[in-house]
């Protein structure tokens, strides 16, 4: 036993004397140091993570490197020099370290160095995150806020469950280091959960919610009442384990207060949650004003509204809307809601009215709903790639926001960049597949349905098709696409039978003969099979011969395919004194008057049709484009 301490105690020798534990220590503390000064600059710097990765690899790889380099050599005043053997004999390593005395600076060093790297390294092991196991990749925290359980005995009260979930929502998006889930979003998931009262959510209930959204942490709170004194109660819990991180308790005297309360409670819950940017954005207006309004009985007509709007009630939803406006003409998220609702039902002018008013009090918003204003503007006066933008910025904050994933994919269609296009369609899918949800809309089988048409996947194409025709059956556009992918695909009878289905349809909603048939022709033009196209558009103007709609339909086919230039004009010029302000007639006749070689009269007809279009529009600006071009090539 005396024999193995005594050359365990050699060995510790021969390594203080060559310097070997000096080194360790030294590449310790230089390693500590890298590694801290890397993960501040290399993302900075734009680097991927894996460099990180890498960086820790070679360090690992480098220590029993430099180990080795240490006991062979030494750094002497003439260089580098290998070390000297001593052999194992006591006396003559007991002689070496008389040399070395018995303290030296060095030996401090050593010892500071390691006391050091300790300290620094200690809240990293043992100090752990409490979070961390919550924390997405992106290293967010990801939150659902259920609806708020009335407990006044005060139906009155009811407005509050959706009232201070989405006033929470609001308040906890504005952090950077928070990923909320949407009040849109939460309503609509619970809303087609079977046998689900949205006034009372069980806490199992919204764990399931929870881990249908992606989100490792959720709120659920109670609305109570004892005399005048409203208490607003509130707990943050683990959505795989139910654990309870914190329960939250505010006060206040009278209703008006509830907003006041709400927001206080989203600052304290923020605050809990580590808000880095908290007290830098404490004084900040534009960090912690709120979307929402100081009017309960505004704040209630919005909540019916979008209940309205999940029921395809656009008119309720309407009404709703500016009975909200009309109760605090300063709430901006009506004037956003009814700008995408006026949009949808294609009305543009009331659209884009509404986008400008609520666009004019911007600068009063947060981030984040600055960020939806922002979109919408460009929807309405920008190009596809600001609507890109947007997009993207948005759903970096909720990627489970299908609205924004259905929006990317329409502005990717814009640039005709359809497999982008198809990818964010795609993501609408699977968000709604994983909630059990049903998709509410109709543009999202449209816009992918066309898109799949132009990569020519006429399978993926028509199964989009049948899945919108489960979720909004005897829809006449949905048939007419049907039977442009029968056509494009080469199935004649299959398009047949689509096509008097289509009929059958647009008999029932009233259509005249004439109008189908234009529709049909319209089909076969988009399937490309021009000749039928002609065929039909002609019986149709045959039917009406003075609609500016149908004198436009053949005339661009005449026209755009190159089939009688003369004639398609002579019907465009009738279409436009009959409809001065259709932006699609115009761009016709002016696409008719690039084709003449009438350049300078195209590119004034264009840009009117431009000024006059509702939304951006690829084939308008294409056409003009083409006609600057020419126009400047003529000229030279």
């Amino acid at each position: 036993m005396a024999k193995k301490s005594g050359n365990i105690y050699l060995f510790w020798q021969e390594l203080r004397r060559r310097k070997v534990i000096k080194a360790a220590a030294m590449y310790a503390a230089t390693t500590f140091i890298i590694l801290e000064a890397a993960d501040i600059i290399l993302p900075r710097l734009g680097l991927p993570d894996w460099t990180v990765t890498f960086l820790i690899v070679l360090l690992i790889v480098g220590l029993p490197i430099t180990l080795i380099l240490s006991w062979i050599f030494d750094i002497t005043p003439k260089g580098v020099e290998k070390t000297v053997d001593l052999g194992e004999d006591p006396k003559t390593i007991e002689a070496s370290q008389k040399n070395q005395g018995i303290f030296r600076l060095s030996n401090l060093i050593i010892a500071i160095l390691l006391v050091t790297v300790c300290i620094l390294i200690y809240p990293k092991i043992f100090n752990k995150d409490k979070f961390e196991d919550i924390r997405d990749e992106k290293g967010k925290i990801t939150v659902a806020v259920m609806p708020f359980e009335n407990l006044t005995g005060d139906s009155l009260n009811n407005i509050w469950q959706g009232g201070v979930q989405n006033l929470l929502i609001s308040t906890l998006s504005n952090s950077e280091e928070l990923q909320v889930r949407r009040y849109q979003t939460m309503s609509s998931i619970l809303g087609q959960k079977k046998n689900v009262n949205q006034a009372s959510v069980s806490p199992s209930l919204a764990r399931e919610v929870a881990r249908d959204l992606e989100t490792k942490t959720y709120i659920l709170g109670k609305i109570l009442k004892a005399g005048e004194r409203i208490r607003i109660t509130a707990q943050l819990l683990n959505a795989d384990t139910e654990e309870i991180y914190k329960t939250y308790q505010v006060d206040c005297h009278a209703e008006a207060d509830v907003f006041a309360v709400s927001d206080s409670l989203g600052g304290m819950i923020r605050n809990y949650l580590e808000i880095k940017n908290y007290s830098e954005n404490l004084d900040s207006p534009g960090a912690n004003a709120s979307a929402a309004t100081d009017s309960p009985e505004a704040f209630g007509y919005y909540i019916h509204a979008y209940e309205s709007y999940e029921k395809m009630d656009m008119g309720t939803t309407i009404e709703l809307l500016l009975e909200a406006i009309e109760a605090d003409p300063e709430f901006i998220d009506p004037y956003v809601f009814l700008s995408f609702i006026y949009g949808a039902t294609l009305d543009f002018v009331k659209s884009e009215a509404w986008c400008n008013k609520a666009y004019s009090k911007r600068d009063q918003l947060p981030v984040r709903e600055k960020l939806f204003l922002d979109h919408l503007y460009a929807y309405f006066y920008e190009t596809p790639l600001e609507e890109i933008k947007y997009c993207k910025l948005i759903l970096e904050m909720d990627e489970m926001n299908s609205v924004y994933w259905l929006m990317l994919g329409d502005a990717f269609n814009k640039l005709e960049q359809y497999e982008k296009a198809v990818n964010s369609f795609e993501k609408v899918i699977k968000i709604h597949e994983k909630w059990g949800t049903t998709i509410r809309f109709p543009h999202l089988f449209f816009w992918m349905g066309d898109a799949l048409h132009h990569l020519g996947d006429h399978k993926r194409e028509n199964e989009i098709y049948e899945l919108a025709f489960k979720i909004i059956p005897n829809n006449g556009t949905v048939v007419r696409y049907q039977a442009k992918c029968a056509i494009s695909r080469g199935e004649k009878k299959v398009a047949e039978e689509y096509i008097d289905r289509y009929r059958t349809i647009r008999t029932g909603e009233g259509w005249n003969e004439a109008r189908i048939l234009s529709g049909i022709g319209y089909t076969y033009e988009q399937a490309n099979q021009i000749e039928d196209a002609e065929k039909f558009m002609r019986h149709a103007l045959a039917l009406d011969p003075d609609s500016p709609q149908i004198l436009e339909g053949l005339a661009w086919v005449l026209i755009d395919h190159d089939i009688n230039l003369e004639e398609g004009m002579k019907l465009a010029e009738r279409a436009v004194k009959s409809d001065p302000e259709s932006y699609n007639i115009i761009d016709t006749w002016g696409w008719g008057l690039y084709k003449s070689g009438r350049y300078k009269e195209a590119l004034e007809a264009l840009n009117k049709a431009w000024e006059l279009r509702g939304l951006y529009d690829p084939d308008i600006m294409r056409h003009i484009q083409l006609s600057e071009k020419a126009l400047a090539e003529s000229i030279n």
